[in-house]
């Protein structure tokens, strides 16, 4: 707290207009705490007050420092030493009480005021535009106008600035247009653009911006971010090039920033990298804010390399930097990548924060390591980020996709004040749980707990929840209720959803009217789920007709070929399954090798079909037949109908015995004790005689076996599976 003692006797130590010098220098430096010990050094020391030159500048240091005490004991300063009549004294007292945000003391000051030149009603009025008030900002430019003073383009720029709607934007024009002052003035120019800019009205701001003789480098970072905002990336390159070929005005981050952006909604890598190139010629590398976003740029634009070889030239890394990087790993699939960043990071003296927390928490999410994450979530408690909704909402999406839904329930359970994201996050988990009648549930408590405005996302998992447990008059009525009930309109995920949750229960005629009454633009994307259910209910000429579909719109799609492939095996058809993989072969496209992981005492192992790359092979190929023997006793029958080859049914029966999952689980007995919960991370969907084969291991050894495949959660007990067979 400084003290300001309050002495009129004049010193003959130190003439005041040398103190005056050295507090002027401090606040034109910025060294706005010095200009306030050196007046106050100066009244204890030399017993010398301020003048009507020495008050302003203490006003403004208390305005920049936020000081609203030091500005209030200097007003005590002020009235004692009779300044009550100075304009310029008054005026920069005016100005630190609306900048210090006591908005009612500038009033106060301001209606005490004895006299009022123009630049006391401007500063008045800029208070109340920067207190989002501006139908009090626009009376006292009305009666301003009443009394006979002429507005200055600074009246106008905080009103423009503030305006709330297009009609009263749109007012102001007029005004400064019938005043002559829009094509004087660089600044009312730029605001009167980033106006029109804010209400999306991109042509009426170029249309100004081109009437415009002298542009500042905001006028043109304005009209460019605008083009930007509104999607018309290449108008704001064009006009970044003609600003460079000017040559007059010279670049800056704020308007670098808005060109990186503009890269990102392209997704033009060529572009990126010659803007990147600009970057460095221009000499902004090192900036923390242009390396973040040239980082991100990349990311965007799918070159994950181009982003770490960015992250790896920057020497002093921020925070933001690491968290970007980390993002950009998870993003693009490469989690354990990300994982060693962050181990990286955290033998740095850099602490991560909320979106860190948050991006690791996806990567761990996508890995399915769960003792990372609970590692994760202890250093979160350890760091005081546990009560953050963001690492909340991200906790709750890993415990989900590592299987662990009770978990996620007791985060969402110790959430205080929940949020949509929050709300959704859960939902998304039962849904892939299969777990739709809690989904439903959850759902309809949120409404009554917390209405609140509900979004995309919460519906896709309400579909999802309806799509994975067959609860088609639900899905139905959600998909209808978005519609109609809070005017969101579908997405490709919706549409996605649908379709899927009509084809896995079996309404196909339904499925196919939906389809048909998408957008052209949607219909080439939703075909795939409905061929997913012609292989379930074996629907081979629907099968054929929808793989027609999807092979003209997309046939460099593998997936299509691989499930005409197995809905032609299904029923018999080696010939017509040959000629498909044939096909696919002949364009040069490979089926996705499927695998299985499981996480034991933190160490993940990964299998493939046939897999005898393990240091335990042996071990597990034999617990595998000793398993394989327990469930033929138990009542097991290979189910062979999905073997791709025309095989005897022996021969069938033995290629699915090393299935990858099934190694996985070979595995998890071995290296876990009797009873201990297995589970299974697989990249691709599981098979019938799979899903059937891990049934019977639950229960035969009394194991909880949790396998998570290309589509959802499976959760086997006892015999049984958590999606009763509907997958």
């Amino acid at each position: 707290m400084r003290h300001f003692p309050l002495n009129s006797i004049t010193s003959k130590k130190r003439p005041l207009y040398l103190f005056n010098l050295k507090i002027r220098n401090s606040t034109n430096n910025g060294d706005f705490a010095d200009t306030l010990k050196i007046y106050s050094s100066m009244l204890r020391d030399t017993h010398v007050h301020g003048n009507s030159f020495t008050f302003p500048l203490l006003f403004k240091a208390c305005a920049s420092l936020n000081s609203l005490h030091d500005g209030t004991k200097l007003h005590a300063h002020v009235l004692q030493l009779g300044f009550q009549q100075d304009i310029f004294v008054q005026t920069s007292l005016l100005d630190m009480y609306s900048k210090c945000s006591d908005l009612a003391s500038a009033r106060n000051v301001f209606d005490e005021m004895v006299m009022r030149n123009v630049v006391c009603w401007n500063t008045m009025i800029s208070a109340y535009c920067r207190c989002f008030r501006v139908m009090e900002a626009m009376n006292l430019l009305k009666e301003m106008w009443v009394i006979g003073f002429e507005l200055n383009a600074s009246t106008f720029v905080s009103v423009i600035a503030a305006c709330t709607n297009l009609r009263l934007g749109l007012s102001m024009h007029c005004c400064v247009f019938k005043l002559g002052l829009l094509h004087c003035e660089i600044p009312l120019a730029n605001s009167v653009v980033n106006m029109y800019v804010k209400f999306g009205l991109i042509d009426d701001a170029r249309s100004i911006f081109d009437t415009v003789d002298e542009r500042s480098i905001l006028l043109w970072t304005t009209i460019i971010g605008g083009y930007v905002s509104v999607g018309n990336v290449g108008e704001a390159f064009n006009l970044f090039n003609r600003m460079r070929q000017m040559g007059c005005v010279s670049q800056d981050m704020v308007l670098f920033v808005k060109i990186i952006s503009g890269c990102v909604k392209s997704g033009n890598l060529l572009l990126a990298s010659s803007v990147h190139s600009l970057v460095l010629k221009s000499g902004f590398h090192g900036e923390a804010s242009i390396d973040n976003s040239v980082l991100n740029m990349y990311s965007k634009c799918g070159d994950i390399v181009s982003a770490r070889r960015v992250f790896e030239m920057v020497d002093e890394k921020c925070i933001f930097l690491w968290t970007s990087m980390i993002a950009a790993n998870t993003q693009h699939g490469y989690p354990a990548e990300a994982l060693d960043l962050f181990k990286s990071l955290l033998r740095t003296d850099l602490k991560p924060n909320e979106a860190t927390i948050a991006s690791i928490l996806s990567a761990c999410a996508d890995l399915g390591s769960l003792s990372i994450g609970n590692e994760i979530e202890h250093y979160v408690k350890l760091n005081g980020l546990a009560s953050n909704q963001q690492v909340q909402t991200s906790l709750i999406h890993m415990y989900c996709k590592c299987g662990r839904i009770d978990k996620a329930e007791e985060v969402f359970a110790g959430v205080l004040h929940k949020d949509l994201a929050v709300w959704s996050s859960m939902i998304n988990g039962y849904a892939i749980h299969g777990m739709g009648n809690e989904a439903l549930k959850l759902f309809h408590r949120m409404q009554i707990t917390k209405p609140c405005s509900l979004d995309h996302v919460v519906f896709t998992s309400i579909l999802l929840a309806c799509s994975h447990s067959g609860l088609v008059e639900d899905g139905l009525k959600y998909y209808k209720s978005m519609k109609d009930d809070y005017g969101i309109e579908p997405g490709i995920e919706h549409y996605t959803c649908l379709v899927d949750l009509l084809g896995r229960a079996g309404h196909f005629d339904l499925a196919l009217k939906t389809i048909q009454e998408m957008p052209l633009q949607v219909q080439a994307q939703v075909w795939a789920p409905l061929l997913s259910s012609c292989r379930k209910h074996c629907k081979i000429e629907l099968g054929e007709y929808v793989a027609k579909k999807l092979l003209d719109l997309n046939p460099g799609n593998t997936s299509s070929y691989v499930l005409m492939a197995n809905i032609y095996t299904s029923a018999g058809k080696w010939k017509e399954a040959a000629k498909t993989r044939s096909m696919m072969r002949n364009k040069g496209l490979v089926k996705e090798p499927g695998w299985s992981q499981i996480e034991i005492n933190g160490s993940v192992h990964v299998f493939m079909a046939g897999d005898r790359s393990h240091h335990r092979s042996a071990g597990i190929y034999e617990k595998l037949n000793e398993l394989n023997t327990k469930l033929k006793e138990a009542g097991y029958v290979a189910e062979t109908d999905m073997v791709v080859h025309d095989l005897e049914n022996e021969e069938k029966e033995e290629s699915m015995k090393v299935h990858s999952e099934r190694l996985a689980v070979a595995w998890g007995l071995i290296g876990t004790e009797p009873g201990t919960t297995l589970t299974i991370i697989k990249n691709l969907q599981t098979c019938g005689d799979c899903h059937s084969f891990l049934k019977f291991t639950s229960k035969v050894t009394g194991r909880h076996l949790i396998v998570r495949d290309g589509q959802r959660f499976h959760h086997f007990q006892l015999g049984s599976c958590s999606c009763k067979d509907f997958w």
